[in-house]
């Protein structure tokens, strides 16, 4: 109904518009010489009635009055006829209907059914890619509202569960999902991680709190009042450092922590006294032992915590001997001769809670688990050897140390 109708408009303006521009041409020259021809085209024929003179117009055009309108000529024809005056005078103009359907339809209806064809097909592919996209969208936002979180089991989406696997721009929103689900993951670990060392490590200085709290209430000597409370002092301490410590694991990134040029001759010389003191074990002697200063690029309170760690862990299962620490060129390695390990117990001593076959000590066996995840996390290499009923040798090296020997830093080797 459209193109019909705007061919009918094109018909009407071009045709009325090249008609009234033909009477006015010949009605200009008329008027200057009354033996000016008529059109006589191939497509456009004229007619003129001079006064009440009809003889040189046909028959069907006598009673057309003046304007512009289609006439019935005979059985299948109707031409558009144009019907002009001056004076007493009658122009009847009569336009192929051949030639007007042809102009109607190269210059009217074609270009027009192409335009809205191109409108068609633009707006179909437009709703066929929208649907496509909000369908894309919808089945995502779906899946994010429904996937369950609770249960552990961080599946990744993939794109072929939401259309065309190769349609670019699903494929990036799918793996930007996974990328979050992937953070997401590592966040509820580490508070998992977090809860899990809590729940397990504080429960033993709360524990040794409580028992001298009883202690402290049943003794009346000032001297045995004041020993209680000097180890309540030093679990406080401990628990201090513990909390720090899983706050340090419990950090997304290490980029927080300030790190310092240290020389690990002194650090280890002042927690090897610490550990010696806290644990208080009179069979057990202790030495540092080097041939150079090591200096590397660190988080103090980290190495701290790594070799409080080794330091009370050889020492706590070494009854009767000694602990030495080694300062190379390469690292650091802390040797002891406690109980040792079978070759079953080595392979899982940096795993949480693993304690071996010696249960008789306090603890809850994540000491060396601490030790291995700061050891991943600022690149350090960590490895051990252990003979059951020799000792125990655990190994620390450092990628980028710097290794002064005490001929050139002018200092004499310490034991």
């Amino acid at each position: 109904m459209g193109v019909y109708a705007a061919a009918l408009v094109v018909e009407r303006v071009l045709v009325q518009e090249a008609l009234n521009g033909e009477a006015e041409h010949f009605w200009s020259n008329y008027e200057q010489d009354r033996s000016f021809p008529l059109p006589n085209t191939n497509n456009l024929r004229g007619y003129l009635s001079r006064g009440s003179d009809f003889s040189a117009v046909p028959v069907w055009l006598h009673g057309e009055p003046p304007g512009f309108r289609r006439a019935w000529e005979g059985p299948g024809s109707q031409p558009v006829i144009h019907v002009s005056e001056r004076g007493a005078d009658r122009l009847y103009l009569v336009f192929d209907e051949v030639q007007v359907s042809s102009l109607a339809f190269y210059f009217g209806i074609a270009p027009l059914t192409g335009v809205l064809l191109l409108i068609y097909v633009l707006t179909w592919v437009g709703y066929v890619m929208s649907r496509r996209a909000v369908s894309t969208v919808v089945k995502l936002a779906d899946a994010v509202r429904n996937y369950d979180f609770r249960s552990g089991r961080f599946e990744k989406f993939s794109p072929r569960d939401f259309g065309d696997a190769g349609d670019s721009e699903t494929v990036a929103l799918v793996n930007a999902i996974n990328q979050f689900i992937t953070r997401l993951e590592s966040f509820i670990q580490r508070e998992r991680n977090f809860t899990r060392n809590a729940s397990h490590e504080l429960r033993t200085p709360l524990a040794v709190i409580k028992a001298n709290l009883n202690l402290l209430a049943k003794f009346d000597d000032p001297d045995r009042r004041q020993a209680v409370l000097d180890r309540m002092a030093r679990t406080v301490v401990d628990m201090e450092s513990l909390v720090e410590t899983l706050l340090l694991l419990a950090r997304e990134s290490e980029s927080k922590l300030t790190t310092s040029s240290l020389v690990l001759n002194d650090l280890l010389r002042e927690l090897l006294e610490q550990t010696s003191t806290a644990v208080g074990k009179d069979s057990v002697e202790s030495g540092i032992h080097a041939r150079g200063l090591l200096e590397v690029d660190a988080p103090e309170r980290v190495l701290a915590i790594v070799f409080t760690n080794l330091l009370r862990n050889a020492m706590t299962y070494t009854e009767q001997g000694r602990v030495d620490v080694i300062i190379d060129q390469r690292g650091v390695v802390i040797r002891d001769t406690g109980c040792g390990m079978c070759e079953e117990d080595l392979e899982h001593m940096f795993e949480p809670f693993y304690r071996g076959h010696d249960r008789s000590n306090e603890g809850y066996g994540l000491g060396l688990a601490i030790v291995r995840r700061l050891c991943n996390r600022f690149g350090w290499d960590l490895s051990a050897e252990s003979e059951l009923g020799v000792g125990t040798e655990i190994r620390i090296d450092f990628p980028r140390a710097r290794f002064r020997p005490f001929a050139e830093a002018g200092t004499r080797p310490s034991s």
